[in-house]
């Protein structure tokens, strides 16, 4: 890989709300997918991606999820407990100083997802390039199973924009929630609530946003009929 900081970090605070009562008692990322969970899954990519660090941020029930991680003991897992929930940008920003100068990747933890091969983070910094705020992995819209969503990016020589209503269907995309991330953008933000979307379309106005499409298996969890669909695609 590129020089790029060897800290990753995963989104772990969330309140899971669209699940209702399946997360009354427990944190969406760790609730069950077969013999797994989402935060597993995470964790697992990015230590075959060969980080040595990973940085996970927790709010809702951040007990469960303090325990859960204990027994990774083959590297380090820092965790950053926000009482106040800061949401997306606000989480990555409350860190960033542990990622040091370098690009750093982020990951969430509301997916059921198998990495490719080569995995898609090796392929998102080897498309990296020096001008560009984030770098997004997506999967087409036909491929993004759970989501119920209309597609949120075009892609046009690698980079991402705002679909227009000219835009079919099969030239859409969804975000699958891993990214590489330009410390520069970042740094400029107060360690506040705020959400990294908002800044996705100010770096496409400027063409500083890419993309790179994810060809692996990837089923958005964070609602019912999604999590049902996981659960069945691994029995």
């Amino acid at each position: 890989m590129m020089n790029i900081s060897s800290t990753a970090m995963v989104l772990a605070a969330g309140l899971g709300k669209r699940l209702g009562d399946i997360t009354k008692n427990t944190p969406k990322p760790l609730v069950s997918i077969g013999n797994t969970c989402c935060l597993d899954l995470s964790i697992n990519a990015l230590k075959q991606a060969g980080f040595k660090r990973i940085i996970i941020n927790t709010h809702y029930l951040a007990d469960q999820i303090e325990a859960h991680v204990k027994s990774y003991t083959d590297f380090e897992i820092l965790l950053s407990y926000e009482p106040i929930l800061l949401e997306t940008a606000g989480g990555v920003r409350n860190v960033l100083t542990e990622f040091g100068e370098k690009p750093f990747v982020v990951v969430n933890a509301d997916m059921y997802w198998q990495d490719s091969n080569p995995s898609i983070i090796h392929r998102m910094v080897d498309a990296w390039q020096e001008t560009d705020d984030f770098c997004l992995s997506v999967t087409p819209l036909k491929n993004a199973q759970g989501h119920s969503g209309k597609g949120d990016f075009v892609i046009e020589n690698g980079l991402l924009r705002k679909p227009t209503e000219d835009d079919s269907p099969s030239s859409r995309y969804i975000y699958i929630g891993v990214q590489l991330i330009n410390p520069i953008v970042i740094k400029r933000l107060k360690i506040e609530p705020f959400s990294l979307s908002g800044l996705y379309w100010k770096a496409a106005e400027k063409k500083s946003l890419r993309g790179v499409v994810f060809d692996g298996t990837w089923i958005d969890v964070g609602n019912v009929d999604g999590l049902a669909l996981a659960r069945e695609f691994v029995a």
